[in-house]
Order: structure tokens, then C-alpha cells, then sequence
């Protein structure tokens, strides 16, 4: 069968290659096989493609995708709840730039039948992320705001699905005027551009609101200017950093106003097992059912066109593999 993998660290586009591998045997009696459906290219998988991301292979040639949705064609003897067509989501154990791949059944579960399958497959990540980012680091109740970056993205647009479903309002920030129309009709409560004076036009627009957390996924100067957001004693936390800067603290925030800077890694044994991460992703898929989540897509590619893929994925813009349909 197809699949991708990496020859070694480098630009994406060179050094991901189609080969052929063996078909996975038959399901032992506590297994699945699947064919994979749709796999996104997520940028933590490029950075570990080019070598810059703290989980890394330690071999090559080595199997790349971390997220994706398959279908099951089989499954085993003592498998429960589960049957032939099923959509589930592959673990991130298991790599999705292939055909088709042998699962452990546990902790599988069956996906909404009539939801989008190329919005299911980027459920393993985004939405718990954003679940977490709502809830493990400032107590929130319903009817307070929070403040976010990078709103147009994966984990943005789950940011504001997940906290509208628990009462919370959104202010989020966009680079793009031609984004404030779309955020707006996902429900975003307040869409802004960011850039200068955004405090007061952020205070302008929630009435004066206490924001207790804001969510970063930019890093560098952004971090300051969403500090400069919040209340005194709140929270910024950080869950990635496109910049590629470092994330920069304003003193006047983080020594006078007891401003604090967090963290957050999906992976981090902080969230291992835990069982939150399940609830978010579930919640993630009964949204996408109920066409309450939704990341627009740039393009699709088969695997034979990787290089094109990973290309275009590296200009900008959500594009999936489609294995299989």
C-alpha cells in the first residue's frame, strides 16, 4: 500500500517521499483495520518534519501525519461498539499520511455518521486544545469574555465554538479585514483587527468587561498587546508561537498589574490520560455535526502529490490529504 514518509529533517516538500509499505495483517481480536480518509497538514508536523519540534523521530525513514479520520473495514473478534464503516479518529500514536493502519480498539469511538469527514479529521488537536485552554487555567463562569489571536485558526475557531457552547464570549483578534465577516457569522461575539490601541477599542467594545484570559497563538509582541487586554491579575496563555518570536512581556503588565504568562502543550504530561482531552474532542465532533465548528479548507491532495501539498501548506492556508474516499 501508499503512504509517505520522511528520509530525514528538511523542507517538507523535498524530503517527504510516497513509497510503498506492507498491507497491515488482519485484526487480532481487540483491533481495527481502517483506510484513512482525510489527514491534515498541521504546521507542528512540518516543524517536525524540519526538525524543530520537541517530539521527533529517532530513525529514518520515519512515518509522518499525527491527525487524520479512517473508516474501518474490519474489526476484531471482542471488539464492542464498533463496526465496519464507522468513522473514528486515528490516534496520534499511529501515523496518517497511509492507506490504511491497524488500531487497538480502546478508546475508539464511533464519529457522527452524517458529519463532514474532512472537518472530523482535524478533531484530534484542535478542539481539545481549545477546551483546555478554556478551562485548566483561569476559573471562568458563564457570561465572562475572553480574548484571543490568531482567531481565524484551527484552534481559534474551536476557541470560539467551545465557548459559546459554555456560556463565554469571544473577542478575537485577525490580521485580515476580509476574516471579521466569516468569524462573525461562526459566532464570534466581538471580530477586530489587531493592531494599534487595541486595549481601548477592546474596551470599547466589551463595555469595559474584566477579561481574565487571553489565549496566544502568535507569540511575540502579541503576547504584550493582549496583556494590555486583560485585568489586573490575569492570564495569557501561550499555545504556539507563529511568529517564530519569543513571546514579549510588558514590565507595567506582569509587575504592577500581576499579569501572568502561561504555557500550554497538548502532549505535555500535564493533560497524558487524561480524560478531558476525550470530552473535548467529543464535544469538538457534536459541534461539526451540528455545523457549529467548521475550518475553512485551502485544498485537498491525494498522497501522490505530496511535494505539492506540503508546498502549498508552507504558503499558507488548512490543506488535507485525501487518502481515501
Amino acid at each position: 500500500m501508499k503512504a509517505l514518509q520522511m528520509s530525514k529533517y528538511g523542507i517538507p516538500s523535498e524530503v517527504v517521499k510516497l513509497v510503498d509499505i506492507p498491507e497491515p495483517d488482519h485484526p487480532k481480536p481487540n483491533e481495527v483495520l481502517v483506510a484513512v480518509e482525510f489527514s491534515p497538514i498541521n504546521h507542528s508536523e512540518e516543524l517536525k518534519i524540519m526538525g524543530r519540534y520537541p517530539i521527533l523521530p529517532t530513525s529514518f525513514p520515519a512515518g509522518v501525519g499525527n491527525e487524520g479520520v479512517a473508516r474501518i473495514l474490519s474489526v476484531g473478534s471482542h471488539v464492542k461498539g464498533l463496526k465496519p464503516g464507522d468513522r473514528v479518529l486515528v490516534p496520534a500514536t499511529h501515523y496518517t499520511w497511509r492507506e490504511r493502519i491497524l488500531l487497538p480498539a480502546a478508546g475508539l469511538f464511533a464519529l457522527p455518521a452524517a458529519a463532514d469527514s474532512r472537518q472530523l479529521s482535524m478533531l484530534y488537536i484542535n478542539p481539545p486544545t481549545a477546551a483546555l485552554l478554556l478551562s485548566e487555567y483561569v476559573d471562568l463562569k458563564p457570561g465572562e469574555w475572553v480574548i484571543q489571536n490568531a482567531a481565524n485558526s484551527g484552534v481559534g475557531r474551536s476557541v470560539v465554538a467551545i465557548a459559546k457552547s459554555r456560556g463565554l464570549f469571544t473577542v478575537n483578534l485577525v490580521r485580515r479585514p476580509e476574516l471579521m465577516e466569516d468569524l462573525t457569522q461562526q459566532g464570534g461575539d466581538v471580530v477586530l483587527m489587531d493592531g494599534p490601541d487595541i486595549a481601548s477599542r477592546v474596551a470599547q467594545a466589551t463595555s469595559n468587561a474584566k477579561i481574565r484570559l487571553a489565549i496566544d497563538g502568535v507569540a511575540g509582541e502579541s503576547t504584550a498587546s493582549l496583556s494590555g487586554c486583560l485585568a489586573d491579575g490575569g492570564t495569557v496563555v501561550l499555545y504556539s508561537f507563529t511568529s517564530g518570536k519569543p513571546p514579549s512581556g510588558n514590565g507595567v503588565d506582569l509587575i504592577f498589574r500581576n499579569i501572568a504568562i502561561r504555557g500550554m502543550w497538548i502532549y505535555s504530561p500535564l493533560f497524558a490520560g487524561s480524560a478531558k482531552i476525550t470530552e473535548g474532542i467529543k464535544l469538538g465532533a457534536q459541534l461539526v455535526a451540528e455545523g457549529k465548528l467548521s475550518v475553512p479548507i485551502a485544498a485537498t491532495y491525494p498522497l501522490s502529490s505530496a511535494a505539492a501539498a506540503l508546498a502549498h501548506a508552507q504558503k499558507g492556508g488548512k490543506v488535507l490529504f485525501e487518502v481515501s474516499s
